[in-house]
């Protein structure tokens, strides 16, 4: 299947012939043509080789039998796009070599993600299973006019499949290894004929952890998840529907953990200091010791209402209601040790309602537009608590009694450090975050004479933010009766450990106008070429963290402008597509996460800080074609080229292990940019007597190598990797049913998924990719 999205079929059905009939067929080739599909990439529904701009397309089809279910697996797919995180609170996606981090509960994407044109303003919410889907429409670079919101990088417009007044049904289930099971069922059909219809979509997965826990020998990263979405679409007459969609999803992760890549000398001196040996970091040995394995949770559901009226032939008008749930609960061991340091618990809240009115249509036969109003209104609720265990004490002195030693402090062994300066003691942080954003905007192609299309747009958008964020410090033992040393000495650790009360308020506001020109030409009915101009903007916001002298409490929005040349063919009489992209994006403020320098040489530094890079530029080439290279053979190819580099940042943090804070990476790559992306694939089909059909798909991924933080220390480092997965399969020819084989990570590759800053300065820990493992699906359907 194309990476665009497309499906090249056969004219005619081999399903009706008899086997005779086929052999001939394939002696004889039949002339190929293209399945007529459409995208709404523009808010319209318009062939995609229309379009001016670079998109993939993946079709539900194609990512059923594929087995991928999750936007973690889509990245196989779509070179370029990068998903990362390890749970939802940490998903980020990322395009053309930015956008890819979320760690700060302050800072949402460069990537908007859109679900039945309902913005998803937390990337963790599609951190989901994707039900039914339609299509999914990936929008390389800014999409500051239509889309709008939080676009710098591009878009993920997901569009699932409404319900139909004809009946039908869908079932499928897969058994693998490690515990892999998963059950997925839909059923659709009229419930008054003509005018009312329903739709229900229904899965449940679950698959054990790979990760031993040698503490107690227990298994960890368990997970499953269970859903289900129900729609109803009424149809009164032929000018108006409506889509009422309503959907409710849970994960669990039981004892989700990070595996330790790299500790920091920082960590080796404690961990020496109160003689725990610490094991050389080998995350694909899938083996860690850790007292409180994490357990996170999401929980979301949301409802949507979606009308359309056609006001005459000429021009509809659209709406969409909406309003989300999104919930995350997370315990987690900070330490990633056996010892009783620091145990954590998570809570976050998000609650938004969003509004879009939009008036499309055509004047004459020259011209097509859309305009329209947008309105979104969120809010974050977030507490964090803290508990410090009888290991905290001496663990935080490990590191620094050299420095102790020239307080007139003298400390040997960790039995001097009394257990009860931290034993008991909580943090509690405490946050509010709500928003308001309001846009309108407008776009306007018009072609003057046939092959030619000139395009324009404009958006106005406001932003206003505001914010809380405390820091309580409960449960001190009272440092009387101590000797005097541990009094003075006790508080000094406290402060350097725990900090003091903290509260902050802030917000922001600010108005923005993102636009696009573009113009592109259509040689013949199957070779068209264009060159686009687009700026798109990503609002400011409020840290959402302590902060200390080095780092400001809010940031600048983000705006990147990208000049890009493009040509969409078709050729090898209508049996090939290719498409060809070349594009240059400038990033002024990009927004970034750091390490910010310690107050004293006793204090840690402060993590996942938010700053504003000064400067970044993107440079890239990118390439989609299918190829039809026999009747029961297609091959997609699919290849992305990305130079992102920072232009001016002399003010960057420095990797941990150098000795200094802040370093110059003006020149160097960004993190989470892979330069080079391919995905591959070939699918083949062969008809068989009795109506089955046997087919068969070899699909291949590869990345190259990239930094997972800003600061790139030791540790942090994804290597290159490349993915194979396998399927077998047989079939009815009207795929009333279907059983497939399949092989995923062919060749068993060892690969990091995301990368994590620990709870020492320099300590990594990574998220490994899964292991080979072999399963089957059996498919119903009527």
């Amino acid at each position: 299947m194309s990476g665009l999205g497309y499906r090249l079929l056969l004219l005619g059905s081999l399903s009706t012939l008899p086997w005779a009939s086929v052999q001939a067929e394939q002696a004889a080739p039949t002339a190929l043509t293209l399945d007529e599909t459409t995208v709404t990439a523009r808010r319209r529904e318009e062939d995609p080789q229309q379009v001016p701009i670079p998109i993939n397309v993946l079709y539900g089809e194609q990512l059923d039998e594929a087995g991928l279910h999750r936007l973690q697996d889509i990245q196989q797919r779509v070179p370029g796009l990068v998903v990362s995180g390890h749970d939802a609170r940490y998903a980020g996606f990322g395009l053309r070599g930015f956008g890819a981090t979320a760690y700060n509960d302050g800072l949402e994407g460069s990537v908007g993600t859109y679900v039945d044109g309902v913005y998803q303003a937390r990337q963790g919410m599609a951190f989901t299973e994707l039900m039914d889907i339609e299509r999914i429409e990936v929008l390389r670079g800014p999409q500051g006019t239509l889309f709008g919101k939080n676009t710098t990088a591009g878009a993920l417009n997901i569009v699932t499949r409404q319900p139909t007044f004809q009946p039908e049904a869908n079932l499928e289930a897969s058994y693998g290894e490690h515990g892999l099971r998963e059950f997925r069922g839909t059923i659709s059909g009229p419930l008054q004929d003509d005018v009312l219809a329903g739709r229900l979509n229904i899965f449940d997965s679950s698959t054990d952890g790979a990760v031993e826990n040698l503490q107690d020998g227990a298994r960890l990263g368990d997970a499953d998840s269970q859903g289900l979405r129900g729609q109803l679409l009424w149809t009164p007459n032929a000018d108006f529907s409506a889509r009422l969609i309503a959907d409710y999803a849970e994960q669990n992760e039981a004892g989700n953990v990070l595996l330790v890549n790299h500790y920091s000398e920082q960590t080796r001196k404690r961990a020496k200091f109160v003689g725990y040996p610490l094991t050389e970091p080998d995350p694909y040995q899938r083996e860690t010791r850790i007292d409180a394995p994490g357990h996170p949770q999401t929980l979301q559901n949301g409802v949507s209402l979606e009308l359309n009226w056609d006001l005459d032939e000429a021009m509809r008008f659209t709406s969409i209601t909406a309003y989300r749930d999104w919930d995350y609960r997370a315990t987690r061991d900070s330490d990633s040790t056996a010892l009783s340091v620091i145990q954590s618990e998570t809570e976050l809240g998000h609650r938004q309602f969003s509004q879009e009115w939009r008036l499309s249509g055509t004047a004459g036969s020259s011209i097509d537009y859309v305009a329209g109003l947008y309105y979104l209104r969120q809010q974050l609720d977030r507490r964090i608590d803290t508990e410090f265990g009888k290991d905290a004490a001496p663990w935080f002195v490990g590191d620094q009694v050299e420095q102790l030693k020239k307080l007139g402090i003298n400390i040997t062994d960790p039995s001097q450090v009394p257990a009860m300066l931290l034993d008991g003691a909580r943090q509690r942080y405490d946050g509010e975050q709500k928003g308001d954003s309001r846009a309108i905007f407008g776009q306007l192609s018009w072609r003057p004479i046939e092959p030619l299309e000139l395009t324009g747009g404009l958006r106005y958008s406001q932003e206003r933010k505001d914010g809380w964020i405390s820091r309580d410090v409960s449960n001190l033992a009272p440092l009387t009766g101590l000797p005097p040393v541990f009094q003075s000495g006790g508080q000094l650790l406290r402060d350097i450990a725990l900090g003091g009360g903290y509260y902050r308020e802030d917000s922001i506001e600010e108005d923005n106008i993102s636009n696009l020109a573009s113009a592109s030409y259509r040689f013949s009915d199957a070779v068209m070429s264009y060159v686009s101009w687009s700026r798109g903007y990503k609002a400011g916001g409020i840290n959402f963290d302590v902060v200390g002298p080095f780092t400001a409490p809010t940031f600048e929005p983000e705006r990147a402008t990208s000049l890009e040349l493009g040509m969409k063919t078709r050729f090898w009489d209508e049996r090939a597509l290719l498409d060809l992209a070349v594009y240059q994006t400038d990033v002024d403020n990009y927004q970034a996460l750091t390490y910010s320098p310690p107050t004293s040489v006793f204090a840690p530094p402060l993590r996942d800080n938010l700053i504003n890079v000064g400067k970044v530029r993107l440079r890239g080439i990118e390439l989609d074609s299918a190829w039809q290279l026999h009747p029961q053979l297609t091959w997609r190819l699919g290849l992305a080229w990305s130079d992102a580099r920072y232009r001016s940042f002399p003010n960057a943090p420095c990797p941990p292990e150098s000795g200094q804070w802040t370093c110059d990476l003006s020149g160097d790559r960004l993190y989470n940019a892979p330069q080079w992306s391919l995905s591959s694939g070939l699918d083949h089909t062969h008809p068989l007597p009795y109506g089955l059909e046997a087919y068969s798909g070899v699909d291949y991924s590869f990345r190259t190598g990239y930094s997972g933080t800003l600061e790139g220390g030791e540790g942090s480092y994804q290597p290159s990797y490349g993915l194979t997965n396998l399927r077998l399969g047989l079939r009815s020819q009207d795929r009333a049913w279907e059983v497939e084989g399949w092989v995923r990570n062919v060749f068993d590759r060892q690969y990091i998924t995301a990368v994590y800053s620990l709870l020492g300065s320099g300590d990594y820990g990574v998220m490994t990719g899964a292991e080979r493992t072999v399963g089957t699906t059996v498919r119903l359907r009527y």
